[in-house]
């Protein structure tokens, strides 16, 4: 183990290490400007965060990627700062770029074998360039350049900077085994802790905090470690469709558990459109396996449809959900979404349907009425107009249709929950830590995940071959 550790510290490249000596030095100059009004903490915390970034430059290179998805899942984004450069870039992007840094810069231990070209995959690529392209034409019309440069940066390291790197299968083995295991563990979590009515592990950790408790609604809604209902259920809402999409093209039992465990957590956020968007995921992974399989195996067809049909009528049977529905709270929420259509549609007018600049739309929309915009595609109509959010969506089917060209049906069924899921709450233009997970999802999409792709035992490594010594034939022994 440290003789590994030695090799991958020579192995680090000196301009990674210069950059961890300059956060050093800066550090230095800017930190005793920051004692006087934060206090004595800030000392320890510029320390850990040395440590931390240590810890990436020495790490596998391509297990980062799942670290940053397992330190979104597991450090809220409440807990985190909201202004200064954490603010602008997520904790969880950085993360991405520390990643995407050392991909560009490979060494002989990191290097991956090179896959050819696919038209899907580089469609994908040519419309996030265009997408680029588009939101830079649109930053010349922004009424505030400090949101939407911080918008593009976050956007561009967590989203658009994976899709420079080459192959990254490795990266989606882990993404992909990372996300299910964190499912099924938030999804059980979530589970118990809708039956407690109370999060005694991160719940305990916001009361020490000081933090604001979420909970105003009629009934208990679980938000396990996200730290609000709406970010677990998109986070449970994808890994249930992932898993359900890997369990009906792989006949995978962990698989299953996985998707079992993520739909109870999902269903105990009482979160309507993300159960909705699972729901419609799970019907597109069952009609394309249909399609996409050769041999049908009805059974398995037969007890995904038994059980997709428990789970809607225990669904209206549960009673948060019903108090829920028919609650005032849900019924004023229904009329500020009607009002974010009509308030939607007045202020891409306004900017001529070619948008307001990145990051904008709420600057944008409070022109017409207060109201939040709980919609993030219709976010991005106000603020990239409609050629962006035309690029955008292009951008993720072109991912999606490459996942299906190589019968991918879990990755392609995750990143259509996600898209519908987000359709749902302000997530992408509102919340930059949410770029990360459309980041992963589309390093999951664009590269093979299955174990024999490459190998038994991990995808981008070929098995080591066991020489077998060959038998001389009996008939010329004697040569």
């Amino acid at each position: 183990m440290f003789d590994s550790t030695l090799r991958r510290l020579r192995s680090t490249p000196v301009v990674l290490i210069a950059l961890a000596a300059l956060l050093v030095i800066v550090a230095s100059v800017v930190l005793p400007r920051f004692i006087t009004p934060v206090g004595i903490i800030l000392i320890p915390l510029t320390l850990l965060a040395f440590v931390a970034t240590a810890a990436l430059l020495l790490l596998p290179v391509h297990i980062l990627p799942a670290v940053a998805l397992v330190t979104f899942a597991l450090v809220p984004a409440r807990v985190l700062p909201q202004d200064g450069p954490i603010g602008a870039l997520p904790l969880t992007t950085m993360i991405i770029v520390i990643w995407a840094l050392r991909r560009l810069l490979p060494t002989k231990t990191d290097a991956q074998p090179a896959t050819p070209p696919t038209p899907f995959r580089s469609a994908t690529r040519y419309f996030a360039l265009i997408f680029l392209v588009w939101t830079l034409f649109t930053l010349a019309r922004t009424p505030d350049l400090q949101a939407s440069l911080g918008w593009m940066i976050s956007f561009s390291a967590a989203v658009l900077l994976p899709l420079c790197i080459g192959t990254s299968t490795r990266e989606a083995y882990w993404i992909r085994r990372t996300w299910l295991l964190l499912g099924a563990w938030l999804g059980a979590y979530a589970v118990v802790e809708g039956v407690l009515r109370f999060n005694p592990i991160w719940g305990t950790l916001f009361s020490m905090l000081g933090l604001t408790d979420h909970q105003h609604w009629s009934v208990y809604r679980a938000d396990a470690s996200f730290g609000h209902p709406l970010f677990a259920a998109l986070f449970l809402a994808v890994a249930c469709a992932l898993a359900i999409g890997i369990w009906l093209q792989e006949s995978s039992k962990p698989a299953l558990a996985a998707a079992v465990f993520s739909g109870l957590g999902l269903v105990a956020t009482v979160s309507r459109g993300a159960i909705l968007a699972a729901a419609i995921a799970i019907g597109f992974a069952y009609t394309v396996s249909l399609l996409l399989r050769g041999e049908k195996r009805w059974g398995k067809f037969a007890l995904l449809a038994v059980l997709m049909v428990v789970a809607v009528v225990g669904l209206f049977q549960f009673d948060a959900f019903t108090a829920r529905n028919n609650s005032v709270e849900a019924e004023l929420s229904s009329q500020a979404r009607d009002l974010g259509v009509w308030v939607s549609v007045q202020a891409a007018n306004f900017t001529g349907w070619i948008g307001s600049g990145p990051g904008t739309s709420g600057i944008t929309g409070r022109l017409f009425n207060d109201v939040t915009i709980e919609n993030s595609l219709l976010q991005l109509l106000i603020s990239l107009g409609l050629p962006g959010v035309v690029l955008f969506l292009l951008m993720i089917g072109s991912a999606v249709a490459h996942a299906l060209s190589r019968r991918a049906v879990g990755a392609a069924a995750a990143l259509l929950a996600y898209t519908v899921c987000i359709a749902g709450f302000n997530a992408i233009d509102a919340l930059r830590p949410m770029h990360l997970l459309l980041g992963c999802l589309l390093i999951l999409a664009l590269n093979p995940t299955r174990a024999d792709a490459a190998g038994p035992h991990e995808p981008g490594r070929a098995p080591s071959a066991r020489r077998v010594p060959a038998r001389p034939k009996r008939g010329y022994a004697r040569l």
